[in-house]
This record gives C-alpha cells, structure tokens and sequence, in this order.
C-alpha cells in the first residue's frame, strides 16, 4: 500500500479547570497527509535579508539609541542636578544607581511580559511607558521628584533590551551576527547624540537640564509613530500555535522582500522532527508479495505508533505551546548544561556593564576633579604611593603625588572644552563595533567575548602609568571604552541564539538584570572610589574583566553559525 512520504500531526494541548478545581488538560490532534512542509526558520532564510528587514533595523535600532541617550544623559545630568540642587557625592551617585536599580527590576519583568503576551504588544506597552516617563523627569521640581521619575524610567529603558530579540527572531542565520551588531550603531549614535546635545542646550545656548531631558524623550515618540508597520513575531506565533497568523507575517515579509515562501504547509519544528521520526519508522521498500497480508498489521502498528508519536510530542512539548507556560525562570536552570550557561551569562554581562558604564562615568568625573580645582589641579591621594611629598599638576598631566583628599561637596559644572572631550569619547563605540565584526563570525562568540574583555583589562592597567597626560589618558579610556562596547555586543548576539523562542525573551531580560545590577555598583566606584584612589577603582574594573573573560571561555556552548531553537527540546543540552 502506497503511502505519502510524511503523516503530520497537529497537537494542541489546551488547560482548563476541572470539575473538582484542579487543571487539567484537552488534547487536540489533527492528523492530516503531505508531502510538503517547512519551518518558520526555513522560511525567514528563504525571505532573506531584504528592505522588511532594513525597516525593522531602523525601528529596533532607535529604541536601542534611546537607551543609549537615557544612560549617556546620567553621565552629564549628575554633575548638573549636584550644583542646583547642592547635592553630596553619594547623593549624586543616587541619581545613576536608581535608574540602574529600575533597570534590573524591570529587564526580567519585561521578559516574561513578552514571552507571555507577545513581542509586539510588549514592545508598543515598552514604548508608551519610556516616552511618558522619561518626558515627565524633565519637569521634576526637586532632588526626591526627579529621583522617582528617573527610577521609573530606568524601568521602562529595561525593555529596550527586548528590541534585540524581537529583531533577531526576523534575521537569517548567516545574517544574524552581522545585523544584530549593526544595530548597536544606534546605541553608539545615541551617546554621540546626547553629548551633542548637551554641548548645545547646556554649553551653547546655555538652557537647564531640564530642557535636555526633554529632547531626549523625542527618539522614542518617533517610534510609536512606526508602530503600524511592525508585525508580531512570526517565531513568537507558532510557539503559540498561531500557524495561520505566523504565516500571514511570513507571507507579508516575502512579499516585501520581493521573495516567495517554501512550498507546503507551516509546521514548528517539534512537528516536524516527530514527522521524521515517524517517516523513518516506515519501510517503503517492503515487498509486494508480502504487503497485501501484513496490511492490516502494519495499519493497527500505524495506530499505535500514532498514538505512541503523540504521546511523545505531549511529552516535550511541556507546556511550552501555551501562553501560560512560557517565561518561567526555572526554564532557564532545566538542565545542567542551560545552568551552567545562564550563570556564565550572568556574571558576563554584569562584567560588561560594570566595566562600560564604569568607563562612561570615569571620564566626566576625571573632568569634574580637574574643574573642582581652583586653578584646574588635578591631585591623587597617595594611598596607593608610598610618598610623602606633596605638588601640583597642571590640568594637563595627572601627577602622582601626596594630597589631601579631594572635597566630597561644592559645585563646579562642565565647560565646553569638557563636551568635545566626551564627545571625542562617545566615537570610541565605532571601533568596538568593527572590532566584534571583524572576529566574531572567524573566532566565534565566546572567544570574541574573552578577547575583548582581556583587551580592556590591559587598557585599565595602562591607566596605572603616572604622571601621564590627559590626552594620553583619555586614549587609554577611549581603548577600554571600545572593548567593552564590543563584549556588549557580542554577549547580545550570543544570549538570543542559546536560548529557545519558549524563554529567549525571559533569558535576555534576566541577563539585562544582571548587568543592571553591575550598572547600580559602578557609580560608588567611579564616584566615591575614584577619589579616594585612582588605581583602587582602576584595578577593580580591571579583576572584574578578567574573571568575565574566564567566564566566557567557559561556556559550554558555541552557538556560531547555529539555528535559532525554537523549544527546549531543541536545545543542544
């Protein structure tokens, strides 16, 4: 009896409550015959890389610039808040670390918000509460207000996080390395920006800081505008079981890239390994002198074996089909191997934010010591070098000398000539970005993430040299500056691709925590630290890169060139 190569079966557990008030489950199979079937992985590569996602590249890359402006405004608005509100270091570094703080409560919130309710409604909810919030900071009246708004809007910010999974669920394999890091040249355009215009409200025109908060909150305004254009998830769908809706986002991408889909019928990729499972249970060369008496045999094996696939597919699907399972945190600790990874990720990414926003903040507070001096000197206290004699430098050199410890209060705003050298500073993020494109698809993400780290280690041990130059200074933290801007990119290339659709959104977002919570510590360092000793602070950020960089290396899964997973049953554990 002819057969056609594959028998599909469409599986959709539903829950309800039962009759006694407990769950329980209704099974739904569809069993339909054909010979032709793909994935929604096998779709997008044949959709390819075309204007859908050029369009999508702009959309995700302003709310990644708008998370670039909303951090690189801290830098700037501190120092501002301390002189109107006369504020002590400790409550100026209060400003950086709470939004910090909003950003690690909200980055896994916001996760599971999307892997339950969708990419899109998640993203449209993200953008409405960053716009309103971060417009309403802009017209606190005192310290506590602006503290509470700039909290709430390192909250929303934490979405932004998020932009990058929805943008990697649309990219081809072997494009996916390259466009996820190409976006991250709106996060370099977003500090670019934010100095700038800082250079021209605060120095040029000479406005408050209230009105460069509100230029701020322009980007994200801009994209809800856009919102029409952006579709749900087509990964996001079938994960849900919405075939009918995933391929109607899948028809509209071919047909915006002027290409066509695979022929036949859209199936998850849990389906169609327990179709080929199936298929090789068959034996199509069976002889026909023997088939017509084993025919009925073969049909009631055929029962059972449907039965049995079901059973199967019950099993690995876990839930994970249905909403109200998807986004769990134990998710991310199922396995031994997805432990190990979620760990090692952890502590990356907390290594990434502490050293970037470290260096960020590091050199407006340098430029903020040397303008505290009343003739523009800039002195070390000697903890770290066993001297007792005492000198000055001139604003050009940082001397190694004996001093008494700089005063934790008073006010001094940043000049002009400090603008444009945080501006010079900001363009370090270009040559961090080339640096990961260059190496990350030849050497891999791990050893790209370690290389970068050991990179930034040997820039903050330069920074030990006294006296040196403050040009000289600022190359060594434009260097580390770059480094760590690539370890960021390369870990957000990397977290998408290890995790399946089922908790790639929860483990981005609980990756995004971690680094916030390395965010909230770097002020005390860059702050308060760093003015009780230069090489204290700089030999932290430098122990901190190192153990990231082990960390990354030990990773137990390389995930270059690899496909995204769709379940944890995909998952190479």
């Amino acid at each position: 009896m002819s057969r056609p190569p594959f028998s599909t079966m469409a599986v959709r557990l539903t829950k309800y409550e039962g009759s006694n008030g407990e769950e329980d489950h209704e099974l739904q199979v569809d069993i339909a015959m054909s010979d032709k079937l793909f994935t929604v992985e096998e779709a997008v590569e044949a959709c390819g890389f075309g204007w859908f996602q050029i369009r999508l590249s702009v959309f995700a890359g302003l709310i990644w610039m708008v998370d670039a402006m909303e951090i690189m405004v801290l830098a700037i608005l501190a120092p501002e808040a301390r002189c109107d509100y006369g504020l002590e270091t400790w409550q100026e570094s209060l400003i950086t670390t709470v939004v910090f703080f909003g950003m690690m409560i909200g980055a896994g919130l916001w996760g599971k918000f999307m892997d339950n309710y969708g990419r899109r409604r998640g993203l449209l909810v993200f953008c409405l509460f960053v716009s309103l919030t971060s417009l309403l900071s802009a017209f606190a009246p005192n310290y506590p207000t602006l503290v509470v708004f700039r909290g709430l809007v390192g909250f929303g910010v934490a979405g932004s996080a998020q932009a990058v999974t929805f943008y990697a669920e649309f990219v081809p394999a072997k494009s996916r390395a390259y466009c996820l890091i190409f976006i991250e040249v709106f996060f370099a355009m977003g500090t670019f920006v934010e100095v700038l215009l800082a250079l021209l409200v605060l120095a040029h025109f000479e406005m408050n800081w209230h009105w460069l908060l509100g230029f701020t909150a322009v980007p994200m305004f801009i994209d809800l505008l856009a919102f029409g254009l952006v579709p749900e998830s087509a990964r996001y769908l079938v994960a849900s079981n919405k075939m009918e809706k995933a391929r109607e986002v899948l028809e509209r991408i071919a047909r915006i890239n002027g290409k066509k889909l695979p022929e036949g019928r859209l199936v998850s990729k849990h389906e169609r390994e327990m179709i080929e499972i199936k298929t090789q249970k068959q034996n199509p060369s069976q002889d026909e002198e023997g088939e017509d008496a084993t025919e009925n045999d073969d049909d009631d094996k055929e029962a059972d074996s449907d039965t049995n696939d079901v059973e199967v597919l019950i099993n690995q699907l876990g839930g994970h089909g249905t909403t109200t399972d998807r986004g769990r945190l134990a998710d991310l600790f199922s396995t031994k191997t997805r432990t190990t990874t979620t760990l090692l990720l952890w502590i990356i990414w907390l290594g990434s934010a502490f050293g970037y926003y470290g260096v960020v903040l590091l050199t407006t507070e340098i430029l903020n010591i040397i303008n505290e001096q009343g003739n523009k000197t800039l002195t070390v206290n000697s903890t770290y070098m066993n001297s007792s004699s005492s000198s000055s430098a001139t604003a050009d050199v940082l001397q190694c000398i004996d001093a008494a410890p700089v005063p934790t209060t008073g006010c001094k705003r940043l000049l002009a000539d400090d603008y444009l050298q945080l501006l010079w500073t900001t363009t370090a993020e270009f040559p961090g970005l080339l640096l990961t494109v260059l190496v990350i698809e030849r050497i891999g993400r791990k050893k790209t993430m370690a290389l970068e780290f050991f990179l930034a280690v040997v820039f903050f041990l330069l920074m030990y040299i006294c006296p040196i130059h403050k040009v000289v200074l600022m190359t060594f933290i434009f260097g580390a500056r770059s480094v760590l801007t690539g370890t960021f990119q390369a870990a957000f290339v990397y977290t998408p691709e290890v995790y399946p659709t089922s908790v790639r959104a929860l483990g981005l977002g609980a990756c995004s925590s971690a680094a916030r919570l390395g965010a909230m510590i770097t002020p005390f360092v860059a702050e308060v630290l760093l003015r009780k000793t230069l090489r204290g602070g700089e030999g932290l950020y430098a122990a901190v890169c190192v153990v990231s960089g082990v960390c990354a290396l030990l990773l137990p899964i390389e995930t270059k060139g690899r496909e995204l997973m769709e379940s944890a049953t995909n998952v190479a554990d």
